[in-house]
């Protein structure tokens, strides 16, 4: 690390090798951000890491938590391991904190930090409702939990940044005007990596990528295929990912035209995006900016989608995107649609590759980002 630049440090609930949107979108921020800032990452051990190392000249500390929901919501195990690695991480040189989303503990844990070493603070929201798990009873204690730690937090006085427009409005649910945008975004240079024009395959791939989750529609999706594919011989299904409901999917929806992948690495998921012609993405979960939305896009993949979190800030009219409602009957009408109409899912694979190349790469992310930092830390 360079001594002579200022240090940013991110407060994460996860990092990676965790799979995430939140995940992706800090990573890809910090390697734009790395060639004018020091970076330090703060984040939970939910696996059995190393509480200290250095990757690719980043500083990243592990926090102890408690194995219960470690993989989904970690607790921090506030230990003597835990208190000596914050006094270590107070040690360090701290010119601005950044804490990615209101509901983790070390948000609040990046607050109080910041407020010790006197230092600017910065809040980037992730999401446009309450997280949702399903069961009505804890989704309600949930949402109790997020108003209680998110007052504690503005306490601080934090600026807050959405990932999209959409989060700013969820903002106000808690009283914040948020500051600005900082968009989730996509490399640009991934288009030239990996596109390749489709090869002369009469199969009409739809695609999946995602946590396997009932808040992301899966279902809604495989019941919709299985319903459209009685009258298409030519059309495949591949669903990407992982997750609780993976066992349940497969048996299910055993068929010979539907495939499930599993995890999948980033250079696989560019890929299949490569050789999707419709991708779709069912989200009922309180979405920020879907990032497999820009990834499918920028690939020139036509998106069928709901419209959850920034997607309708893509997806601005029918000739870039189809936005879907959130039940079966529409997907397949949907569906339908665009498999009767093979020019206009050319024009749509055209116009969303063009939109987000105009308006969502890191790049531009990363200019606003730097903008907004240097004249808060002044």
């Amino acid at each position: 690390m360079s001594n002579n630049r200022k240090t940013i440090v991110f407060f994460n609930g996860f990092y990676l090798p965790h799979l995430g949107g939140v995940e992706r979108y800090t990573s890809k921020l910090v390697e734009e951000l790395k060639n004018n800032y020091n970076i330090i990452i703060v984040t939970s051990n939910y696996n059995n890491y190393e509480n200290y190392e250095i990757d690719d000249d980043i500083k990243i500390y592990h926090l102890p938590v408690y194995s219960l929901f470690k993989s989904r919501y970690p607790l921090l195990k506030k230990n003597k391991e835990y208190r000596d690695l914050v006094q270590k991480i107070k040690v360090e040189r701290i010119d601005i904190i950044i804490c990615n989303t209101r509901f983790y503990q070390t948000s609040l844990l990046g607050a109080k930090i910041s407020n010790d070493k006197n230092c600017p603070l910065i809040f980037i929201d992730h999401s446009s409702n309450h997280v949702s798990i399903g069961n009505k009873l804890l989704d309600n204690i949930g949402a109790v939990y997020e108003h209680y730690l998110t007052n504690k937090i503005k306490k601080y006085k934090p600026k807050f940044y959405g990932v999209s427009k959409k989060c700013n409005e969820w903002l106000k649910h808690f009283d914040i005007e948020a500051s600005g945008v900082f968009y989730n975004s996509i490399d640009g240079n991934v288009f030239k990596e990996y596109y390749k024009e489709h090869n002369d395959s009469k199969d009409i791939v739809i695609s999946y990528i995602g946590r396997l989750i009932p808040e992301k529609g899966v279902y809604n999706l495989l019941d919709a295929f299985t319903s459209v594919s009685l009258d298409y011989d030519n059309i495949k299904l591949i669903i990407a990912g992982d997750g609780p409901i993976l066992d349940d999917l497969k048996k299910k929806y055993n068929e010979n035209n539907i495939t499930f992948l599993g995890k999948i690495d980033y250079d696989e998921v560019m890929k299949l995006c490569v050789k999707t012609d419709i991708f779709v993405h069912p989200s009922m979960y309180p979405e920020g900016l879907p990032t497999s939305i820009l990834e499918a896009g920028i690939m020139k993949c036509a998106v069928i989608a709901t419209d959850r979190g920034g997607t309708c800030e893509v997806i601005t009219s029918d000739d870039i995107g189809l936005i879907v409602e959130e039940n079966v009957e529409d997907l397949i009408k949907k569906l339908r649609y665009l498999l009767d109409n093979p020019k206009k899912v050319d024009k749509l694979k055209e116009n969303i590759h063009k939109r987000i190349m105009e308006s969502f790469t890191w790049k531009q992310t990363a200019k606003t980002v730097i903008k907004e930092i240097e004249k808060y830390g002044k």
